[in-house]
C-alpha cells in the first residue's frame, strides 16, 4: 500500500500529542481547570446519591407566622419550637451578630438556643474580632493546619448566646474561579484558632464521636470521624453533591409554617435553620443552579457525611490522568501503523470510552472523582489529528502514484486501479495480451556524433510522441530500454479489441515519427506485434521491482520488430495477432524467425 511508510509518522503525532496532553492533565493550567471542573460536576450528579437520612431544612420566609417581618424575636420563638421536638441538634446558617445589648429578645434567643444541641454560624473576616467562646473541638496535624482557608478574624454570635450546649461553625463557602461553589472546606483557620464546617460539627454532634482530626495520610488528606476515615481534597475540602430541586422540597419546612404548627416536626432529626430569601444574601451559585440557598448546600454536605460518601478528587489524581493519557496514546501509537484508517479511528474511540468508563466505574466504587472527560476527548483529538495528517500523506502519495502510473497506463486504468486496487494482481496472472515493441533503425549509428544533451532532448520528444500514442490507445508502457519502448496491450486490465488497438497504435506512432526523423536523424520506427497467453506480475529482487509479461509472444514481438528490418516493413505482425484482428492485414508470407521456425507473417495496409 501506498501510505504504508508513512503510517510510522502518524504514530508519532499521536504519541507525541498524548504526550503533550498528560503534561496538561499532571499541571492542570487554569484554563484546562475550569473544564475538567465541569466535566467533575457531570461525574458527581452520575453517582447515586446517599438516601435521605433524618435531617430537615427549616427555611425562614421573609414573614413570621404572625405577618410580620421576621426579627430575633420570630428567631427566638423557633428555636423553642425546634427544641420542642427533641431533635439530635439543630444548625442555624445564621449568623447573629450585633445588637449584642441586654434586651428580652436577646434573652429569650439564648435560652430557646440552650435548650437544644445547637450549632451557631461564623464567617470569616479581614477586619473581624476573634471567636468568643471556648476552643472548637477538632484536631489538626500541622500540615493539614497549613492547609485550612484562613483569615484573621470572625463576624460571630453575640457571646451571650453561648453556652454548654451551643457550639461554634464556620459558614463561609469560597468559589472557584467562576464564582461557582463546588467545595465546602471541612474546616476553616480564624486567627489562631481552628473551626470546624457547620456540616462536620453536625454531623460530630449528633453521632456523639470524639474531636474530628484532619491529617495526613499515604494517599492525601484525610477526616477521621469517629470510625469513619473520610478522604479530602488537597484544600481539605468536601466535594459538594448537589441535590435536584425536588430531593430539596422533600426535605424542607416553612418556619412560618412550623411556629403556627401547621408543619409537623417528627423527633430525633438534625435540622439545619437558613433561609432561601434572596435578601437575606444566602444564594450561591453551584454547578447545579444559579442561585443555590447555602442552607441547602450545608444540608447537601451534611448528608454525605453522615452516610460517609462524600465524592473526593485524590491528590496525585492529575498524575492518574496523566499515566492514563500516556498509555493510551502509547497503545494506540503502536497499533496504529498496523491499522487501516477506519479501524485505528475505532481504537482510539474504544480507547477514549475506556478512559471515561474507568473514571465512571472508580467514581461509583468509592466516590473517587477522575476526569471522564478530558483524557478520552485528548486521546481522540490526538488520533484525530494524526488520522488526518496520515489522510493528508496518503492523498499525496496517491496523486504521486497516480502521476507515476500515468506514465505507464492510460487514464481509465489509473482511475480503475485507484478506485479498485484489488484489480491488479501483482503475485501473478496467466492473461492474453499483445505485445509491442518499437526501434529507432539507425539510431545507434547517429548518437557517435551527436552533443548529449541535444540527443537526450531529442529522445525526450521521441518517447513523448510514442508514449502518448500507445497511451491514448490503451496499452501500458511496459518499460523504456535504450531508443526502444516495450508496451502491452489487455494488460493490467481487461481491453476489448486489444489487437486492433495495437494496430492503430502503430499506424500513428509511424505517421506521427516521420516527422522527427530528420531531427533525431534516424532511418524509421521499426514495429512487432504479437498476441498470446503471457504471464503477468510483479517481478525483482528487495531493492528492485518490476511489473512485466512473460510469454512467447512477449520474445516473438521482439524478434517480429528486429525481422523487420530484412522483410523491409516497418510493422511486421505475427500470426497470433493477425487471427484475433479485425482491421485489414497485408500478407508477408512465410518466414523463418530465430527460434520460432517458419511463421505467416502479416504488415498493415497502406490506408
Amino acid at each position: 500500500m501506498p501510505d504504508q511508510p508513512r503510517r510510522p509518522l502518524a504514530a508519532l503525532v499521536v504519541l507525541g500529542l498524548c504526550l503533550v496532553g498528560a503534561a496538561l492533565l499532571w499541571t492542570r493550567p487554569p484554563a484546562m481547570t475550569a473544564w475538567q471542573e465541569r466535566a467533575l460536576d457531570t461525574l458527581v450528579r452520575l453517582g447515586p446519591a446517599p438516601a435521605m437520612p433524618a435531617l430537615r431544612v427549616i427555611d425562614i420566609p421573609r414573614h413570621d407566622d404572625t405577618g410580620a417581618p421576621w426579627s430575633r424575636a420570630s428567631s427566638a420563638r423557633l428555636a423553642a419550637r425546634l427544641a420542642e421536638s427533641r431533635p439530635r441538634v439543630i444548625g442555624w446558617d445564621v449568623v447573629f451578630a450585633g445588637n449584642c445589648e441586654a434586651s428580652a429578645e436577646n434573652f429569650a434567643l439564648a435560652a430557646s438556643f440552650s435548650r437544644a444541641h445547637t450549632v451557631l454560624g461564623v464567617l470569616l473576616s479581614a477586619s473581624g474580632a476573634s471567636l468568643p467562646g471556648a476552643p472548637a473541638a477538632l484536631g489538626l496535624t500541622q500540615d493539614a493546619a497549613a492547609r485550612l482557608w484562613s483569615a484573621p478574624g470572625a463576624e460571630a454570635p453575640c457571646p451571650g448566646f453561648l453556652s454548654d450546649s451551643v457550639t461554634l461553625a464556620s459558614l463561609s463557602l469560597p468559589g472557584d474561579s467562576s464564582a461557582r461553589v463546588r467545595l465546602g472546606p471541612v474546616a476553616m483557620r480564624i486567627g489562631d484558632r481552628a473551626l470546624p464546617s457547620l456540616p462536620l460539627e453536625l454531623v460530630r454532634r449528633a453521632r456523639d464521636v470524639p474531636a474530628p482530626v484532619i491529617a495526613q495520610a499515604a494517599d492525601g488528606l484525610r477526616l477521621v470521624l469517629g470510625d469513619m476515615s473520610i478522604p479530602l481534597d488537597a484544600l481539605a475540602s468536601l466535594r459538594l453533591r448537589p441535590r435536584d430541586a425536588t430531593a430539596r422540597a422533600a426535605r424542607t419546612l416553612d418556619a412560618a409554617a412550623v411556629l403556627s404548627g401547621e408543619a409537623a416536626l417528627p423527633e430525633g432529626q438534625i435540622l439545619i435553620v437558613g433561609s432561601s430569601v434572596p435578601q437575606r444574601g444566602g444564594l450561591r451559585p453551584t454547578s447545579a443552579a444559579p442561585l443555590y440557598p447555602s442552607v441547602q448546600i450545608a444540608a447537601d454536605l451534611t448528608t454525605d457525611l453522615l452516610a460517609d460518601a462524600v465524592p473526593w478528587r485524590p491528590g496525585h489524581a492529575g498524575r492518574i490522568e496523566a499515566a492514563a493519557l500516556a498509555v493510551a496514546g502509547g497503545l494506540l501509537a503502536v497499533a496504529l501503523p498496523v491499522m487501516t484508517p477506519l479501524w485505528g479511528a475505532a481504537l482510539a474511540l474504544g480507547l477514549g470510552a475506556t478512559l471515561s468508563a474507568g473514571a465512571v466505574l472508580a467514581h461509583l466504587a468509592d466516590g473517587r472523582l477522575l476526569d471522564p472527560l478530558l483524557p478520552a476527548l485528548m486521546l481522540i483529538g490526538a488520533a484525530t489529528i494524526a488520522l488526518i495528517a496520515q489522510a493528508a500523506l496518503t492523498a499525496r502519495a496517491e496523486r504521486a502514484l497516480r502521476h507515476r502510473m500515468g506514465q505507464s497506463l492510460p487514464p481509465v486504468v489509473v482511475s480503475q486501479l485507484a478506485a479498485r486496487p484489488g484489480l491488479l494482481r501483482l503475485a501473478g496472472e496467466r492473461r492474453e495480451i499483445t505485445a509491442f515493441f518499437t526501434d529507432l533503425e539507425g539510431f545507434t549509428e547517429a548518437t557517435r556524433n551527436r552533443d548529449p544533451e541535444a540527443l537526450i532532448a531529442a529522445l525526450d520528444r521521441y518517447f513523448d510522441s510514442v508514449c502518448a500514442i500507445i497511451l491514448r490507445h490503451g496499452g501500458m508502457v511496459d518499460k523504456i530500454v535504450g531508443d526502444a519502448v516495450h508496451a502491452l496491450f489487455n494488460a493490467p486490465l481487461d481491453q476489448d479489441g486489444h489487437v486492433d488497438h495495437a494496430l492503430a497504435a502503430a499506424r500513428e506512432i509511424i505517421r506521427e515519427t516521420d516527422a522527427l526523423r530528420a531531427d533525431l536523424q534516424f532511418e524509421r520506427t521499426r514495429i512487432g506485434i504479437e498476441s498470446g497467453a503471457a504471464v503477468l506480475g510483479d517481478v525483482g529482487t528487495a531493492s528492485r521491482i518490476d511489473y512485466t509479461a512473460h510469454g512467447a509472444c512477449v520474445n516473438l514481438a521482439a524478434r517480429l520488430e528486429q525481422a523487420g528490418k530484412r522483410l523491409g516493413p516497418a510493422v511486421v505482425i505475427g500470426p497470433g495477432a493477425a487471427a484475433l484482428a479485425r482491421t485489414p492485414l497485408r500478407p508477408l508470407g512465410r518466414h523463418e524467425i530465430r527460434g520460432f521456425g517458419p511463421l505467416d507473417l502479416f504488415t498493415l495496409t497502406d490506408r
